[in-house]
């Protein structure tokens, strides 16, 4: 790995090497040190590190989860801020421009004030509903597993090569239905939970009742 990270920084322009130096407070120890000794290497001056602006009101934060994903990160956001939790995603933008930056930074990091912590805890570990209820409208039955009538329902691959390989084609896995499981359109694990968490909102109901 370091190996990697310190051959990627001698492919770097000056313009791309003083953008990752503005980042540095983000970097993992071992990266902050491949990083210093590159700046020393080309005789740069590193440049003023600043720490990234939190949410003005917060007077101390706490990091509750960590994510290689970005569309699971803004879903866990959304399902914070629809009960009034102020929170922020750091390192979000960098990881955006180029997600390979993940594993180094230590992911995207979701972080809440830490008065806030138990409650958001609370928020992004209760169980999916079994239905949702919009005013004006039937009840929304979650789709189950009709063998174990589980709520938690996707589709799986049936063979990681093929999902891994379809990744470096087309920049998403393939998804298939296997013969012991049935699937429901929706993603597996906790982006499905995240999901089903915000149609049950206040923000879901009302996107639903359009």
């Amino acid at each position: 790995m370091a190996n990697d990270l310190e051959r990627r920084l001698t492919q770097m322009t000056d313009d791309e090497l003083s953008h990752l130096g503005a980042q540095y407070h983000s970097l993992t120890d071992e990266a902050q040190g491949l990083v210093r000794a590159e700046f020393k290497r080309r005789s740069m001056e590193a440049p003023l590190i600043e720490e990234e602006p939190l949410v003005a009101a917060f007077e101390s934060v706490s990091t509750i989860r960590q994510y290689r994903d970005q569309a699971e990160a803004l879903l866990a956001r959304s399902v914070l801020e629809s009960a009034g939790i102020s929170c922020y995603l750091r390192d979000e933008n960098t990881i955006r421009m180029d997600w390979l930056w993940s594993n180094l930074m230590g992911g995207i990091r979701l972080q809440v004030a830490d008065k806030d912590v138990q409650a958001a805890e609370a928020l992004l570990t209760q169980p999916i509903p079994k239905s949702i209820a919009v005013a004006g409208e039937p009840d929304y039955e979650q789709p189950h597993c009709p063998r174990c009538q589980s709520l938690d329902v996707s589709f799986e691959s049936t063979d990681a090569k093929v999902g891994a390989t379809s990744i470096l084609l087309f920049g998403f896995p393939l998804l298939f239905r296997s013969r012991e499981t049935i699937g429901i359109a929706m993603p597996a694990g906790a982006t499905g939970r995240m999901i089903r968490k915000i149609l049950s909102s206040k923000a879901g109901q009302m996107k639903l009742a359009r």
